[in-house]
Parts: C-alpha cells; sequence; structure tokens
C-alpha cells in the first residue's frame, strides 16, 4: 500500500467526509461530558467512595474483554455504516434514562453501574467498527490523512467536553449533563445516515459461525510480529491506566480537593494536547518515521506520567503538576495514538480489519479491567497516590521495553499482507 501524503484540506472538500467528521466531534464532546458525568455524579450526588467508583470503572471495562473478539467477528460480516448508526441510537437512549431517573428520584449506583456498562459495551464495538469503516470512507491511500482528522475530533471534544461538563455539572448537576451526551450520539447517528458514498461489497462474506472467528482475530495480533508488540502495549498500559480510570477524578476531588471546574480545566488541556498532536503528527513521522515516532511518544507519555503522583501541596502546585501531565501526556499520547491505528490499519488487510480490532480491544479490556479493579482495591488500603506511583511507573517500564521492539525500525509504506493472515 502507498502510503498518502495527502493533506486533510483534500478530505474536507468532500461533502460526506465533512458530514462524518462534523458528527464526530458533536459526539466526542458529549461522549467527555460522560466519561466524567457519570462517576462525578456518583461522588458528588450519591457520596460513592474508592469501591464505588472503581465498580463503575470496571464496569467500562468488561465489555471490552466480553465483547470485543465477538464485535470484530461480527464488524467482518456486516456493513460498517448501518452498525454504527444502530450503535449511536442505542446510546442516546441509554443515556437519556440518567437525567430521567434522577428526575424521578429513582437514581442509584447500581443503576449508574449499569448504564456504564452498556454504553462501555457499545463504545468498544463501535471504535471497533469505526476503524474498519474509515478506510472504505477515505480510501486506503489516504488513511494517515483521514486519521489526523479523526483524531483531531476527538481533540476538539477532549477540548471543549470537559470544560462544558465542569460548568454543566456546576450549574444544572451531574445527571442533567449527561443529557447532552445523549443529544449528542443522537446527532451522530443523523449526520452517519446522511452519509451517500455506498460501502464497497465485503470481499469475500464470512462464512461459519462467530466464535471461530472471534479466535482467529486474537490469532492474528498474537502471531504477527508487529501486531503482536502493539497489543503488548495495549494490554499493558490498559493494565497501569486501571489506576487512572479508576481513581483519577476521585484523587482531583477528594485528594487534591481542586473541584469540578478544575477537573474540566485538566482535562481540557489533555484535549488541548491531543489537538495539537494531531496538527504535529504528520511532522514527526516524516522526520523520525512511523516506527521511532511511536516508541518515543510512548516514552515522553510515561516519564510526564510521573508528575500525576507528584502532585501535592496547594491548589495552584497540585494543578500545575496535573496540568502539565495532562497536556504533555494527551500530546505525546495522542501521537501513539494516531499512528498505532495507521500502522495497525495498513498491516491488515479489510476483510480482517474487525478481527484484528477486535482482537486488540479484548487485550485491552482484560488488563484494563484487571488494572482497575486491582488499583480501585490497592487505593482503599494504601491510598490513591501510591497506586499512581505503581501505574507511573509500571507504565514508564513498559515504555523503555517497547523500545527494543521490531516497531522502532517500521517505516512507511507498508502493504498488508493478505496471504500471510489466511494463515491464521
Amino acid at each position: 500500500m502507498a502510503t498518502s501524503q495527502a493533506p486533510e484540506s483534500s478530505l474536507l472538500r468532500e461533502r460526506d467526509i465533512r458530514w462524518f467528521l462534523s458528527g464526530r466531534v458533536v459526539a466526542e464532546i458529549g461522549s467527555r461530558i460522560s466519561r466524567e458525568g457519570l462517576p462525578i455524579t456518583a461522588i458528588l450526588l450519591l457520596g460513592t467512595g474508592a469501591l464505588g467508583v472503581s465498580i463503575m470503572a470496571a464496569a467500562t471495562q468488561l465489555p471490552g474483554l466480553l465483547l470485543s473478539a465477538h464485535a470484530g467477528a461480527l464488524t467482518d460480516r456486516m456493513r460498517r455504516r448501518p452498525l454504527l448508526i444502530a450503535m449511536d441510537t442505542c446510546r442516546f437512549l441509554l443515556l437519556l434514562s440518567v437525567p430521567i431517573l434522577s428526575l424521578l428520584h429513582q437514581l442509584s449506583l447500581w443503576q449508574l453501574v449499569v448504564v456504564s456498562l452498556l454504553v462501555a459495551g457499545i463504545g468498544f464495538a463501535y471504535q471497533i467498527t469505526d476503524q474498519a469503516y474509515l478506510p472504505a470512507l477515505v480510501g486506503r491511500g489516504r488513511l494517515e490523512a483521514g486519521n489526523r482528522l479523526v483524531y483531531a475530533a476527538g481533540a476538539v471534544g477532549e477540548t471543549a467536553g470537559p470544560t462544558v461538563m465542569g460548568a454543566l455539572v456546576q450549574s444544572l448537576g451531574a445527571p442533567f449533563a449527561i443529557l447532552f451526551d445523549a443529544l449528542a450520539n443522537l446527532v451522530s447517528a443523523l449526520t452517519l445516515a446522511s452519509i451517500r458514498r455506498p460501502e464497497p461489497p465485503l470481499a469475500a462474506p464470512l462464512e461459519g459461525e462467530p466464535l471461530p472467528q472471534a479466535a482467529q482475530g486474537l490469532k492474528a495480533v498474537l502471531r504477527h510480529p508487529l501486531l503482536r508488540p502493539l497489543a503488548t502495549v495495549v494490554a499493558v498500559s490498559n493494565l497501569f491506566g486501571g489506576a487512572f480510570a479508576a481513581l483519577y477524578e476521585l484523587y482531583a476531588l477528594r485528594t487534591l480537593h481542586l473541584g469540578a471546574l478544575a477537573l474540566g480545566i485538566l482535562v481540557t488541556l489533555g484535549g488541548l494536547g491531543s489537538l495539537i498532536s494531531a496538527g504535529i503528527s504528520r511532522q514527526v513521522v516524516r522526520r523520525v518515521g512511523i516506527g521511532r515516532a511511536l516508541t518515543f511518544s510512548m516514552l515522553a507519555s510515561g516519564l510526564v506520567g510521573i508528575l500525576i503522583p507528584i502532585a501535592r501541596g496547594g491548589f495552584w502546585l497540585a494543578f500545575t503538576a496535573l496540568a502539565v501531565a495532562q497536556l504533555f501526556g494527551d500530546l505525546s499520547g495522542t501521537i501513539y495514538e494516531i499512528n498505532e491505528t495507521v500502522l495497525r490499519q495498513s498491516l491488515t488487510p479489510d476483510r480482517w480489519l474487525g478481527r484484528v480490532n477486535g482482537g486488540m480491544q479484548f487485550f485491552g479490556g482484560l488488563f484494563g479491567l484487571l488494572g482497575t479493579v486491582g488499583f480501585g482495591l490497592l487505593a482503599m488500603s494504601a491510598g490513591t497516590r501510591l497506586a499512581f506511583w505503581i501505574a507511573a511507573g509500571g507504565n514508564l517500564l513498559l515504555a523503555l521495553w517497547f523500545m527494543g521492539t521490531a516497531v522502532r525500525r517500521v517505516q512507511l509504506p507498508i502493504e498488508a499482507d493478505d496471504v500471510a493472515f489466511k494463515a491464521y
């Protein structure tokens, strides 16, 4: 595959891609409201502590373990855009239940856990399907530019969403902030429905039972010499990332006493870092190559993560430490994510994209669940700060290991080897 260096502006001239991205921006803003808004609802409205917040975080990881490999096999059996529309509609209905239950004074922690579980399950399947749909929408020759635009849309959501969330929580209350995410999913479904470009037919419709096909995706990821180290990063980073998924809001609100608005601003700074990285990722890859871009950005993210457990003292000292970690951690992390997605899509034939994406999500969900539960229990017995020290140290060691893998030497363009995947 000859990877194109086409600028994003050439894609933005196309109507369907503009509709796709506009819906994505709205959905990304909404998803950031719910991502922080659901645990904040539990902490501030229901008085939930470390155990309850960890259970909610674990509920967001469990679907990745149970569903992702099967969702990948399903994605490879069906057209992807109708699946995306159906999932957006389901998320709209689920999230709408939160403000409705709050108005009826029926909202409880377990209802929030169920909503988190179901929304996360749809989210895992959505990401798998979305990454499999993008090559059909933009063409394989424009994957770099397409992914940069997708991650830029995510960065806009990360920049605007948390601050909007903080303002909405303080003005309307956390449950009603979730209403905005519900409506955002409805907008996303409508914009996807407006796309005119037909999906190409599947190269060869899959036959047989979905379960063996799901196992094929896991097998392909584990045996491929480049996908295997990428999967290791997904697994181990999600293991240590469990501390952040379970405890970050609790750490900011209870340990450092920063408040909901400050928390929203912090996550917004992370979005700003992501937005910057979406703009500079192409230049980084052109200068050092995609392999070094992946390994160096991973190392930078590991180093800056140490600032999170260091944060202490008065409001401004703690806020500054977290602000630097958010800005530069998300900047380097998004450079990694953009190029990991490009490399994975480039290595994988079209008919395997769902299963390979599902395999990656499975490893992330499995180890993310272990990390979320484990670090939640550790925080209960030893405190959140120690949990963050262990997580930050683990991520740094992972980055040092990753620099010694074959991924560091990879250069684009790179061909998807369909013959090799048939052996899996």
